[in-house]
């Protein structure tokens, strides 16, 4: 019966093919192996069990495999052959023949199962991990992976070397070998001093695959004064001013004008800028190399009470690598101060007896200091009370006292005055 091959030789070139040339021919590298095959009917579709042969030639015309090789065979009527050719094998054409039947019987069909063998160096994938950036006195490591064609991890010839370059050009690390992790990929760690120069660094790795060398960079940046941020207290939770205890090290080793930003906002996923922050700010500060400062930052614009986060990043003002610090807390509305009525005066004249009770008033009889609104000679929650009580209101003030330097407003400045002057 006649052998039908049909629709089917397109199906299984698209499945095994890596790469089409000339008349759809497969493209291996050396070493690697290479499936010839088809799907093989009689006249009514049944899966023909004839035997089919191939035979496999080189480019320098030397014959590899024999044409009167039998091909294995499946059940389904898919018969097929699998030759694996030598690391050192010769680049070019490879001409193989399928054949099934026989002339004979009226049925022989042949079919070109060539391939293209061909050193593709340049096909392999190489890739260098991108740091980015660190700091000094920590270490920068690279990652390097090697893929073939097929991307499927590969073996350079040789560890891959490594060579560092500072901002100043100078070479820091000349002859680094990378440690093999698995297969086809590499690492590398150099550690880096405090006295390294801040900028952009280079690393140069140089891969040999099949003799020949492909070399791959990465530029990242290096911080000399990096930041380290932490708050460590939210002072003031009262609304509409929220205050919070800040420090910021200079972990380098050169002193530096630190550039930091400060916000607060409704969701922890928010970041400081973008016009959606409750209320920002930002400033600079000089800080000595291992020093540190602390801060009292405060925000003034918190509408409402509820649940906020208050976050501070910074950074030295050469550098480009921000660190932050987040907290989480509850601003609260201040509580509820019922303002003292004005004693009525005792009636002139008369008997005893009968009389008012006495009622504190809201203006003392002694003259207040500063911040000291009752004249008790503290100064706490009840002034703190008072002032709230006057937050914001107009002149002239039931208690001019609330208004500490006179510029008839009652804000964040008289606010404080009282902090500053606190249980004095």
């Amino acid at each position: 019966m006649r052998k039908v091959f049909g629709c089917f030789i397109s199906l299984f070139l698209v499945f095994f093919a890596t790469d089409f040339v000339y008349a759809g021919y497969q493209k291996i590298a050396p070493g690697d192996t290479v499936t010839l095959g088809e799907f093989v009917f009689e006249d009514d579709f049944s899966p023909s069990t004839t035997d089919c042969t191939i035979g496999i030639t080189d480019p320098l015309n030397v014959e590899k495999v024999s044409p009167t090789t039998l091909m294995n065979e499946r059940s389904d009527g898919w018969h097929y052959y699998d030759y694996t050719t030598l690391p050192t094998a010769a680049s070019g054409s490879w001409r193989a023949m399928m054949s099934c039947g026989s002339a004979g019987a009226g049925d022989l069909v042949k079919v070109d199962k060539s391939f293209i063998v061909e050193e593709i160096a340049n096909h392999f994938t190489v890739t260098l991990s991108d740091f980015e950036g660190t700091t000094v006195n920590t270490a920068y490591k690279a990652k390097l992976q090697v893929l073939n064609y097929a991307t499927i991890p590969t073996d350079a010839d040789s560890l891959p070397a490594v060579v560092i370059t500072d901002p100043a050009g100078t070479v820091q690390v000349p002859a680094g070998v990378m440690t093999k992790d698995s297969n086809g990929t590499y690492s590398y760690s150099y550690s880096i001093g405090g006295s390294a120069v801040g900028g952009v660094w280079e690393t140069v790795v140089s891969v040999v695959i099949n003799g020949k060398t492909i070399k791959v960079n990465d530029y990242w940046n290096l911080s000399s004064s990096p930041a380290d941020v932490q708050i460590i207290e939210i002072t003031d939770k009262i609304i509409p001013t929220i205050t919070a205890s800040v420090r910021i090290d200079n972990m380098g080793t050169s002193g530096s004008d630190f550039y930091y930003v400060y916000c607060i906002v409704s969701s922890e996923d928010n970041l400081c800028g973008g016009n959606d922050d409750v209320d920002s700010a930002s400033d600079t500060a000089f800080i000595n190399a291992g020093d540190f400062i602390n801060l009292s930052l405060t925000l003034d614009d918190v509408p409402t009470a509820g649940t906020y986060w208050f976050k501070v990043k910074a950074r030295a003002l050469a550098e480009t690598n921000w660190a932050a610090s987040t907290e989480q807390f509850t601003a609260e509305s201040a509580p509820t101060s019922t303002p003292t009525p004005t004693p009525t005066p005792p009636p002139s004249g008369g008997g005893g007896g009968g009389g008012s009770a006495a009622i504190i008033s809201t203006i003392p009889v002694s003259v207040p200091s500063g911040a000291d609104f009752n004249g008790d000679n503290k100064i706490n929650s009840t002034d703190f009370s008072i002032l709230l009580a006057f937050w914001k209101t107009k002149p002239p003030f039931k208690n001019p006292y609330v208004d500490i330097n006179k510029d008839n407003r009652v804000d964040s400045v008289d606010f404080s005055i009282l902090l500053y002057q606190w249980k004095k």
